[in-house]
């Protein structure tokens, strides 16, 4: 009986083997979610182009103008509503979008998601014909609740920053695993005719983007820890509660088309301003809710069904989010926006969108080389 001698490994090599066996196991172990946090992170880089790109019927002139709302725009949304019970709110975009209506909500919350389902239709401000419907649970929504919790109520956004956390570790394997040295960085990086196109473009995507990766990696668990990792940023602080975005609490009334345009002609006469939407009287206020825009501001009008003065409230007009108020708060703001490339510029967003499809392909090519090295590679040593 005779017996083979181990080969001779250096500690470095050795070394290089553990860092193998963890970057192997994670990306088996973690194919599925890796793969659905990739992809569905890159859609949300450019949201509106994506909803753009899936709904071409949404399309309207450059010139249609929303705030032109008319009996006719509100009689059409109405009518396309009308089994999904009466008109919520009304959403008056920029020049060059249609008119958004939204119904009372008819359907429970879906998968993890943060309220209610009603339903949507798109009327073009130029024709006033309706244009499109669907869901308020649509295909993006659905990639942002697969992104930010991946479908598990409760306990999902903890889950992701678990996978973010695995995710540093997996980036952090792959260059060590990889890095031939300052100098044959370059070389290492050219396509090697005796590894399949599989392994080669997993080696040099991952090489390429790995440091975007992990700092998305950390960045996401940022965003599903806050709290611990602000008691890094800022020991003691208190945090904020996380806001739940929703409609307006209460019971919409019905209402005819002539009284939408009443109730936005008021408001008008209040302010002098854009309209940009109008909410449904409800039960509860007996009152509409109108909101406009002037520059640099903009307004809530209350306006009583039994009449008399409406009520303005005029608010300096500000984008995104209250400015944080804590040293901590400050950094959450920063790791979120790098997160979804809403701030960093187009080339940060690029790498971003990039970043996701490449997590994406590195999460099933590794599994693939793997695989095929593992099955086929011992078939053809027998």
């Amino acid at each position: 009986m005779s017996s083979k001698a181990a080969p001779y490994l250096s500690p470095r090599a050795r070394r290089r083997q553990v860092w193998l066996q963890i970057h192997r196991w994670l990306g088996i172990v973690l194919l599925v979610p890796m793969a659905l946090l990739g992809f569905s992170g890159s859609l949300q880089v450019w949201p509106e182009e994506t909803v753009a790109l899936f709904n071409p019927e949404r399309e309207v002139a450059a010139t249609a103008d929303p705030a032109m709302l008319n009996v006719d725009h509100v009689a059409a949304a109405r009518a396309a509503l009308a089994e999904y019970g009466t008109i919520a709110e009304i959403e008056l975009g920029e020049p060059g979008t249609a008119i958004v209506a939204t119904s009372v909500p008819y359907s429970p919350p879906q998968l993890g998601s943060r309220g209610p389902v009603a339903r949507q239709v798109w009327v073009d401000p130029d024709s006033a014909e309706t244009i499109d419907s669907g869901d308020t649970a649509d295909f993006m929504s659905f990639m942002h609740l697969l992104h930010g919790i991946l479908l598990i109520p409760e306990v999902g956004r903890q889950v992701v920053g678990i996978m973010g956390l695995f995710l540093v570790i997996s980036g952090v394997s792959g260059i060590v695993i990889f890095w031939p040295g300052l100098r044959r960085a370059v070389q290492a990086l050219k396509w090697q005719k005796r590894s399949g196109a599989m392994f080669n473009l997993h080696r040099q995507s991952g090489f390429l983007l790995s440091l975007v990766l992990i700092f998305e990696a950390i960045s996401g668990a940022w965003i599903s820890f806050p709290g611990f990792f602000a008691s890094l940023i800022e020991p003691g602080v208190e945090q904020p509660q996380r806001r739940r975005p929703g409609g307006p609490e209460g019971t919409p009334m019905e209402a005819e088309p002539a009284a939408w345009m009443a109730a936005a002609q008021s408001a008008q006469a209040a302010y002098d301003g854009r309209l940009t939407g109008i909410r449904a009287p409800m039960e509860e206020t007996q009152a509409w809710t109108v909101t406009m825009s002037s520059p640099g501001k903009t307004a809530e009008v209350t306006v009583p069904l039994a009449g008399g003065a409406p009520q303005v409230k005029e608010e300096v007009a500000r984008q995104g989010p209250p400015p944080p108020t804590t040293r901590a708060g400050a950094v959450a703001g920063w790791m979120r926006g790098a997160h979804y490339a809403t701030i960093g510029g187009f080339a940060w967003q690029v790498l971003v969108f990039l970043s996701g499809w490449a997590l994406t392909f590195l999460a099933i090519s590794g599994v693939w080389v793997w695989g095929r090295r593992e099955l086929f590679g011992k078939k053809k040593a027998r």
